[in-house]
């Protein structure tokens, strides 16, 4: 809101703005990440919707990571109220497990990530995988084959620990880094098919500039 007045009633008066700041890498899983379970809970869907991304929800966030950091990790993994795993702190979560890949639906308080739909999309139609919305239980972290996280700023994360409990090999599984190529090509506009999720910006920029 941008109305000239304290209060929480909304009422039309909304402005935004943007602003463009170098990113750099914002989590860096080149050999795979530690993540640790936090004691926090990821917030309810009947307190603040998972599915937007409300400036208020990142105290979450905030709160989960500065508790994973302080025990070591990379990143958190929140459980929901009902004992689930959610998601990471800024991140959509994964699962190999079987040979199907696994994800939180979006009633256990996830939010509905873009990358997380393309990987769904990729890893059904590149790698014939079996891709299921299901709870994940967090004891199955600790027995799944494969972990990794989703999402515009880690991209595709490999988890190769979680809570100082090696997964899998303790190393980058073979479906991880598939996606995680699968993903980088498509994103940079290297493969035909995914050019409709793109949408070039810079030349048109760099004309205006110029104009």
């Amino acid at each position: 809101m941008s109305a000239p007045r304290v209060g929480v009633r909304p009422d039309g008066q909304f402005s935004f703005a943007v602003v463009v700041v170098p990113f750099g890498v914002y989590l860096d899983s080149t050999k795979g990440i530690h993540a640790g379970v936090a004691s926090w809970r990821r917030v309810e869907d009947q307190a603040l919707p998972a599915r937007g991304k409300f400036c208020g929800a990142y105290v979450n966030s905030v709160l989960a990571t500065t508790e994973a950091h302080s025990h070591g990790y990379d990143e958190a993994i929140l459980l929901n109220e009902d004992g689930h795993v959610a998601e990471g702190a800024t991140c959509n979560l994964f699962m190999v497990r079987n040979g199907k890949l696994i994800t939180p639906p979006p009633q256990d308080n996830i939010l509905e990530g873009l990358v997380r739909d393309s990987v769904m999309t990729l890893a059904r139609r590149e790698l014939h995988l079996e891709v299921v919305e299901r709870s994940i239980d967090r004891s199955e972290l600790y027995i799944c084959d494969e972990l990794f996280l989703t999402g515009t700023a880690v991209e595709v994360a490999p988890i190769t620990m979680v809570d100082h409990r090696a997964i899998g090999s303790g190393h980058i599984g073979c479906i991880t880094e598939k996606l995680r190529e699968l993903y980088f090509q498509a994103t940079r506009g290297r493969i035909a098919d995914y050019h409709a999720w793109l949408h070039p910006v810079y030349q048109p920029v760099l004309a205006a500039l110029r104009g």
